[in-house]
């Protein structure tokens, strides 16, 4: 009587397969997140691009530089007759310790005001999943 069964080669074949595919998937799907982080951080620039736009109608000047100011112009009353925020809705597990607006990989968007990269009157961007550079990275997600 002869015992059926799989061989060690047989079985040996089946995972080798079912690795390279599980690796195909898994690189698909870091690909995957990564484009939906980079999609994230741009509607976030174009959602506080709308917030400063509204704040500047409003005030008649843009917010002072850096990301904390930002995030108070445009969440808080700064006591000005002509201020109707707020100009934007940030939730508390968006801002870091500091009360900086983080992007999708952590890192605090940078605002400068007055700017130079660009048309408008500052420079709003991301330091991309690197979290390095001046806005000139090829990684950087900007608003110029």
């Amino acid at each position: 009587m002869k015992k059926r069964g799989f061989t060690l080669i047989e079985l040996l074949v089946v995972i080798a397969i079912i690795t390279i595919l599980g690796g195909m998937v898994m690189g698909g799907a870091q690909q995957a997140r990564k484009r939906g982080a980079i999609t994230k951080v741009k509607a976030q620039i174009a959602t506080i691009e709308t917030a400063i736009s509204m704040y500047e109608t409003d005030i008649g000047d843009y917010p002072g530089t850096d990301n904390k100011s930002l995030v108070l112009a445009l969440k808080e009353d700064i006591g000005d007759p002509d201020w109707s925020g707020p100009y934007m809705k940030i939730k508390e597990n968006e801002l870091d310790d500091n009360g900086e607006y983080m992007d999708a990989w952590g890192s605090p968007f940078v605002y400068v005001n007055p700017g130079t990269h660009n048309d408008y009157s500052y420079d709003l961007y991301s330091l991309g999943p690197d979290g390095q550079g001046d806005g000139s990275g090829k990684d950087d997600i900007t608003n110029w």
